[in-house]
């Protein structure tokens, strides 16, 4: 049985994204990476080593086709 939501821990951020919005996005690695190939435990967290605060904007990507940058970001 999969859960609605999976839990990204992201450099020590956590993210909690639902399954639907990645499976809305197939061929990407972070629904890969939620594949029962890849994740054996449905309700197990899956760590990411990047940097937690800019993981947001990919998960805005995916959301709206598009990121817009804060001006205290840079590029």
């Amino acid at each position: 049985m999969t859960t609605e939501t999976v839990i990204f821990d992201v450099g020590g951020t956590k993210y909690k994204v639902s399954r639907s919005l990645l499976s809305n996005h197939p061929n990407t690695m972070l629904a890969r990476s939620i594949s029962e190939e890849w994740q054996h435990d449905p309700k197990a967290e899956i760590f990411i080593e990047l940097d937690g605060e800019r993981f947001k904007y990919c998960l805005d990507y995916l959301r709206h086709g598009r990121v817009i940058l804060p001006t205290t970001v840079p590029k």
